[in-house]
C-alpha cells in the first residue's frame, strides 16, 4: 500500500465534499510521491481526484473546533442540508417518551432515512425507538472530520440510504496525548457546561507497524427552566395569539356512570360517557387558590405549565473509544476499533394531571372496579352547591367529577439512562493489486427509563381521592395527612428497559479492472450479512397503563430478523475528463427482497470546472418496532376538537402495523463546481427526491379534523361517546401516500486576502433553499409544506405534526481571520421566515400567522502562541436574540417559542484549553 502524502491527506480532509481546487491537483500530479487513493463517503472505490460524482460537504477537526460545540447533536445542528423535521432534537424531548435519544433527519425525510456510520460502518439504533441513531452516543473528542453525503448511497451502505449519509471518521494514528479542557455559562442563568477529554496514541502506523488510539471524554450539561427565560415563562398570552395551557384542578366534570348490568347481571363501575365541561367555580378571581391562572383566551382557571418545564434537559456523558492498527506486511493490517458510550438525562415538567379523559384508558380500573373518575359527592364540605345551582342547575346536588393537578405529589421527574457499544474486528490491505476490507461488526444499543418522582399509580390515587371529605380540589396543596398520602402513590422504579443489538459480516475487493482508452476503469464488490435483534422490556406498572403522565400503557415487545445483501460498483472513464460511476445492490429481508442502482457521472473539462450528475433507487424496510410494536392506547398533544369544542389532550391508539409496505424512493442530483478566480470555489447542487409507501402516522389533530369535516378516508378513525367527546383516535403506523422534496444546496469559499503583515481573510457560506416539500396522505390531499405548518383550511400539515419546520431558506455564513498564533472567526445562523399555525382567538383557524427570518451570530477567537497549548473562547448568540413567539401545534412541552430551532442556552460564553504533550 502506497504511503498517503501530505498532500493527498489534505484532499482528503479539507477537500473530499466541497471544492476542487485545480492548482492543487496539478501540484499533486507533479509530485515525486505517488498520491493515494482514499476512499470517501459514497464509494467503495478508492480514487485518488479530490472532488468526486457526489456532492459530499466535510467537516473538518479544525471546524468542529471553531463551532464550540461538546457534542455531535450541536455539531450537526451547523449543517444547513439538516432539518428538525423528522428528526428527534434532544430539546423536545421533554414530557415526551423519547428517552433522552437524539437523531437528525437530512431533507427532513426522517431519522430512518439518514444512515450514520462510524468510520463507514453502521451503529444499532436506538434501543426503545428502533428506527434511528442516537447520535450524541458517537464520541465526539474521537472525530477526526465528517462527511456529509447530501444523496442516497444505495449502492454502497444500503438501500436505505435514502437521504443521505453521515460518516464520523475518528483518528487512528495518532501520537502523543492531547488533552482539553471546556467550560461555559448563560447569560441569563441555568445551561452551565463542563467537559473534559484525553486522546492518546502510541506507536507510527508506518514505521512502527503499529498504533494503539485511545479517546475519553465526559460532559455535564445542567438544564435550564421555563421560569429562567422570559419568553418561556407562560403557556398562553391573553392577546390571544397563542393558547397551551393544560388542565388545572378544579374543573368540572358532569359525573355520568354506567347503568346497565353486564352478563352477569351487576353494574360495573364505569362510566357511560366521559361527561360534560361545566367549568371552574374558582374562575376568573381566585384561579391562584388551586395553583392555576386564569386564561382570557379561554376565559376560566387554565394551569401554566410553562415554568415548571426543562427547555433542555441535564445530560452527563461518558464516552471511551480505542482503535489498534497492526501492520502484518507492507500491503495489510489487522484492526480493532470501537467505543462504548453512555448518557444519563434527568427530564423534568410539571405535576401530572388527572381527568375523566385521561383515566379513561387506563384498563386497571376495570380490574378494579373503580370508577376512572375524581368523584366529589353532595355530602363534601367542598361540594360547590351555589356554583352548581347558579351555573349548572341541572347537575345540582348531584355527584360530579373533577380534574386534579396533583401538586403534593411533585413534579414530574426521570432518569434515562443510554448505552451504546461498537465494535468491529477485521482485516484490509492489497493482494494482487487488489484492495480487500473484510469486518466483523457488533454494535449493541441499551435504553432504560425510571421514574424518580410525580408519576403516580392512577387506581391508588383516585381510590384515596374519589369521594374523600378531606380532599379539596379547589386547593393547591392538601393537609399534610393527605399531601403525605397523595405522595405515597407515586411510583418510583424502571418503567422499561430495552435492548437492541446487530451483528454484522461484511467483506468488499476493488480494484482496476480494464485499461480504456480514456483511463482504467475500476470495480468494487461486496456481501453483508446481519442479524438484529430487540427486546423491549416495560415493567409491569407500565404494562398496566396505570401510571400517570405516560400515556397509555406500553406492552413487551422481543421481535429478531436476519438479513442480506449483495452489491457491486463499476467507474468506467467514457472519455477524456468523463466518467461514470455504476452501482447495484440487493438487499434481501424475510418478507421483501428489492435491487436498486445508482449512476453518477463526473466530468472536469478544465481543472476550475467541475460537473456532476446522478440518479439511485432506494428501499426501506419497516423497522422492526414499526411493524411489530403492539398497539396499545396513549395521550395527544393538546388540541381544540372542532364537535365539542373541547381543548385539551385525547386518547390514542398508537403502534405497529405488520402489513406495512416497504419504503421506495428515487434520488437524483444535478451539480456545478467552478473555480472562477483563484481561492474562490463555489459548488451549486441541485437535489430531488420521491418516497412511496412513506411509512409514518398521521397527526392526531389532522384526522380529527377531517373526520368533523366528514371525510370518510378518516371518519372511521375517531371514536365519541353519546355527549359527542373524543373516546379514542386510531393513529397507528401506516403507508401515507408519498413525499416528494427538492432544492438546492450551496457551498462558496473565497480566500479573499492573504497578506503577510495581516494575516489571511476568507468566508465561506453555506446554504440550503428547499423548493419542495410536499407529502401526499391516503385520501390524496397533498400538502405542501414548505415554510408552513397548517394548510388553508387550517389543518396540521402531517410534515411537520410532530415538531420542526421546513424552511425555505437556512444559511451559514462564517468570516475568518487569521494571523500568526491569532485566529478569529465570525459565524451568523439564519433562517427563513414561515407560516405557523392560526391565532388561537382565530374564528375560523384558517388564518396563519406569518413568522419573520431569524439569525444569530457566533464568536469565536483563539491563540496558540503557548508552547503545546491552544486557547479558545468564545460567544454563541453574540447579541442575545430572544426567538420569535410562536404558537406551535400543541407538540412541545415548552411554551412561548419552538424548541425545534431556538436554543434556549442564548447569549453563552466558552473557554477551552487543549494541550499537547
Amino acid at each position: 500500500m502506497t504511503k498517503e502524502t501530505i498532500i493527498a491527506r489534505s484532499l482528503r480532509l479539507a477537500f473530499s465534499g466541497a471544492v476542487a481546487f485545480g492548482t492543487i491537483a496539478a501540484q499533486a500530479q507533479t509530485n515525486d510521491a505517488p498520491m493515494q487513493r482514499v476512499e470517501i463517503t459514497g464509494s467503495s472505490i478508492k480514487r485518488a481526484q479530490a472532488e468526486g460524482a457526489l456532492p459530499v460537504q466535510t467537516v473538518t477537526h479544525e471546524d468542529i473546533a471553531k463551532m464550540g460545540v461538546t457534542n455531535t447533536e450541536a455539531l450537526l445542528q451547523q449543517v444547513t442540508a439538516i432539518s428538525a423535521v423528522g428528526g428527534v432534537p434532544s430539546a423536545t424531548g421533554v414530557g415526551s417518551s423519547t428517552y433522552g435519544e437524539a437523531t437528525v433527519s437530512l431533507r427532513g425525510i426522517g431519522g430512518s432515512k439518514t444512515l450514520i456510520l462510524v468510520n463507514g460502518r453502521r451503529l444499532a439504533n436506538y434501543a426503545t425507538d428502533g428506527t434511528a441513531v442516537d447520535i450524541n452516543a458517537i464520541p465526539l473528542a474521537a472525530v477526526d472530520h465528517v462527511e456529509v453525503l447530501k444523496d442516497g448511497a444505495s449502492g454502497v451502505y444500503g438501500s436505505d440510504a435514502i437521504g443521505g449519509v453521515i460518516n464520523f471518521i475518528l483518528r487512528n494514528n495518532f501520537n502523543g496525548v492531547e488533552a482539553t479542557a471546556y467550560a461555559s455559562g448563560t447569560k441569563d442563568g441555568g445551561g452551565l457546561t463542563k467537559k473534559a477529554s484525553v486522546i492518546a496514541g502510541w506507536g507510527d502506523f508506518d514505521e512502527d507497524r503499529y498504533n494503539i488510539t485511545v479517546a475519553a471524554d465526559v460532559a455535564k450539561d445542567t438544564t435550564i427552566y421555563g421560569s429562567q427565560r422570559s419568553y418561556a415563562k407562560n403557556s398562553w398570552n391573553n392577546n390571544g395569539l397563542r393558547e397551551q395551557s393544560a388542565t388545572p384542578s378544579g374543573a368540572i366534570t358532569s359525573f355520568i356512570p354506567n347503568t346497565t348490568p353486564n352478563q352477569f347481571g351487576v353494574i360495573p363501575n364505569t362510566l357511560a360517557a366521559l361527561g360534560k365541561g361545566l367549568g371552574n367555580p374558582l374562575a376568573p378571581n381566585n384561579c391562584a387558590a388551586n395553583g392555576s391562572e386564569y386564561d382570557a383566551n379561554l376565559g376560566t382557571c387554565r394551569f401554566n405549565s410553562a415554568p415548571y418545564v426543562g427547555l433542555v434537559p441535564q445530560t452527563e456523558r461518558a464516552n471511551l473509544s480505542a482503535s489498534f492498527r497492526f501492520k502484518l506486511n507492507e500491503n495489510n493490517e489487522l484492526f480493532v476499533e470501537g467505543f462504548h458510550s453512555q448518557q444519563k438525562t434527568d427530564n423534568n415538567s410539571q405535576p401530572s394531571p388527572y381527568s375523566n379523559s385521561f383515566l379513561s384508558t387506563d384498563s386497571a380500573f376495570a380490574a378494579a372496579n373503580v370508577y376512572p373518575s375524581i368523584i366529589v359527592s353532595p355530602s363534601s364540605p367542598y361540594y360547590p352547591a351555589a356554583w352548581l345551582a347558579a351555573n349548572a342547575p341541572a347537575q345540582s346536588g348531584k355527584p360530579i367529577s373533577v380534574s386534579y393537578r396533583a401538586f403534593d405529589a411533585g413534579n414530574r421527574s426521570t432518569e434515562d439512562m443510554a448505552k451504546l457499544s461498537h465494535l468491529v474486528i477485521g482485516m484490509r490491505g492489497v493482494v494482487k493489486g487488489f484492495d480487500y476490507d473484510v469486518a466483523y461488526t457488533h454494535n449493541s444499543s441499551d435504553v432504560s427509563e425510571s421514574t424518580q418522582q410525580g408519576y403516580s399509580n392512577q387506581v391508588a390515587l383516585v381510590k384515596l381521592l374519589s369521594n374523600n371529605p378531606a380532599f379539596n380540589p379547589w386547593a393547591q396543596y392538601q393537609s399534610p395527612e393527605l399531601a403525605k398520602q397523595i405522595y405515597a402513590t407515586n411510583y418510583v422504579g424502571q418503567m422499561i428497559h430495552s435492548t437492541l443489538t446487530n451483528d454484522a459480516l461484511t467483506a468488499r475487493i476493488s480494484g482496476d479492472l480494464y485499461q480504456l482508452p480514456a483511463g482504467m476503469a475500476k470495480f468494487a464488490l461486496g456481501a453483508a450479512a446481519t442479524s438484529e435483534k430487540l427486546d423491549l422490556n416495560p415493567s409491569a406498572a407500565y404494562q398496566s397503563g396505570d401510571i400517570s403522565g405516560y400515556g397509555g400503557q406500553v406492552l413487551p415487545l422481543s421481535a429478531s430478523r436476519s438479513y442480506q445483501a449483495i452489491f457491486g460498483e463499476l467507474n468506467v472513464p467514457i472519455v477524456q475528463h468523463l466518467e461514470s460511476d455504476l452501482a447495484l445492490r440487493t438487499d434481501r429481508y424475510p418478507n421483501a427482497t428489492s435491487t436498486n442502482p445508482k449512476v453518477s457521472f463526473r466530468y472536469q473539462p478544465l481543472s476550475q470546472l467541475l460537473v456532476r450528475a446522478s440518479y439511485g433507487r432506494g428501499f426501506r424496510v419497516g423497522a422492526l418496532p414499526e411493524l411489530n410494536n403492539p398497539q396499545t392506547v396513549a395521550t395527544t398533544a393538546t388540541f381544540t376538537d372542532p364537535v365539542s369544542g373541547t381543548s385539551g389532550q385525547f386518547n390514542q391508539t398508537v403502534g405497529g402495523n405488520a402489513k406495512l409496505k416497504p419504503e421506495k424512493s428515487e434520488q437524483s442530483s444535478l451539480g456545478l463546481v467552478i473555480d472562477p478566480v483563484q481561492g474562490l470555489s463555489i459548488a451549486v447542487d441541485y437535489w430531488k427526491i420521491n418516497v412511496n409507501n412513506l411509512i409514518t402516522t398521521l397527526s392526531p389533530e389532522f384526522i380529527v379534523e377531517k373526520a368533523a369535516a366528514g371525510d370518510s378516508n378518516y371518519t372511521g378513525l375517531v371514536q365519541r361517546d353519546a355527549g359527542g367527546n373524543i373516546t379514542n383516535i386510531y393513529a397507528t403506523n401506516l403507508n401515507a401516500g408519498s413525499l416528494k422534496t427538492e432544492g438546492i444546496d450551496i457551498d462558496a469559499r473565497w480566500t479573499i486576502a492573504k497578506t503577510a503583515n495581516y494575516g489571511t481573510f476568507s468566508t465561506r457560506l453555506n446554504g440550503t433553499y428547499t423548493t419542495k416539500f410536499d407529502e401526499k396522505l391516503p385520501d390524496g390531499t397533498v400538502q405542501q409544506s414548505v415554510a408552513r405548518t397548517i394548510d388553508a383550511n387550517g389543518n396540521p400539515l402531517n410534515a411537520v405534526a410532530n415538531g420542526g419546520v421546513i424552511f425555505r431558506w437556512k444559511h451559514q455564513w462564517t468570516m475568518d481571520w487569521k494571523y500568526q498564533k491569532w485566529g478569529v472567526n465570525l459565524t451568523q445562523n439564519f433562517q427563513s421566515g414561515y407560516w405557523d399555525a392560526a391565532r388561537a382567538d382565530s374564528a375560523t383557524g384558517t388564518d396563519a400567522v406569518h413568522v419573520g427570518a431569524f439569525s444569530t451570530w457566533d464568536a469565536q477567537a483563539s491563540y496558540s502562541g503557548f508552547k503545546n497549548l491552544q486557547i479558545r473562547a468564545g460567544v454563541k448568540n453574540l447579541f442575545n436574540r430572544k426567538p420569535p413567539e410562536v404558537i406551535t401545534l400543541g407538540n412541545y412541552f415548552q411554551g412561548g417559542y419552538d424548541p425545534s430551532y431556538y436554543d434556549a442556552h442564548g447569549t453563552t460564553g466558552y473557554v477551552s484549553a487543549t494541550y499537547k504533550f
